[in-house]
Order: C-alpha cells, then structure tokens, then sequence
C-alpha cells in the first residue's frame, strides 16, 4: 500500500474518533424563567332582571335577565350567586343589578336588590 493513502487512512481514522467523543460535560447555563402570566381577568358586565325564583336549597335564582351587549341576550334562566347570602336577601319579584363575566354563564356577581 502506498504510504499516501495510509497516513491518509490513519488521519481519517482520528478524526472520525475525535468526533465520535461526548463534548466535555459543563455546567448548564443558568437562565432567569419569566414569570407566568398572571391569568388574564375576564371582563364584566352590568346585569338587570327580575327575580322569577329563589331556590335555597338548590342554591340558585331565576332571573328574567335584559340583553347584555357582548355577553347574552334578554332571556330567563337559573343562576348561583357568589355570595350565599344573596339567598336570603332577594326575592321573587325583585329587580336587581349584577355583574356578570365573559365565559361564565352561570354565575351572577355582586347581587343587588334594586329600590
């Protein structure tokens, strides 16, 4: 064999080895995570209607709701509270004002008996 050919060979053959090596191990880099986002807060909107009925057992109200741009439109439908004591407090036949929010379409927020 021509001497060309195996140094050739041999030059190749260490190359291919130093390759072939796992990369010194080192300490990861130490990154600063962002913090989460806090979750966004969801929008509100006023709330009007008459109180069809109390449920206190069931924990609910049936309100005859008016349309609420962006939200729902005028209809009749049974709510919980966020507060319990919303339960004791309104009564069928009273007019209340709420807040309601984007994406729950079952709660009603800050109840109160409109005079």
């Amino acid at each position: 064999m021509p001497r060309t050919f195996i140094i050739a060979s041999l030059g190749f053959t260490v190359a291919l080895a130093a390759c072939s090596q796992e990369p010194a191990k080192s300490e990861p880099a130490k990154t600063q995570q962002a913090p989460a986002p806090a979750a966004a807060a969801k929008k509100e909107h006023p709330f009007r209607g008459k109180v069809v009925k109390v449920d206190q057992q069931a924990k609910t109200i049936t309100v005859d709701g008016e349309n609420v741009d962006g939200w729902m439109s005028a209809m009749t439908m049974t709510y919980s509270a966020d507060k319990p004591d919303v339960y004791d407090t309104v009564k069928a036949g009273d007019q209340i004002s709420a807040k309601v929010k984007d994406g729950d379409f079952g709660t009603l927020y800050d109840v109160q008996v409109v005079k």
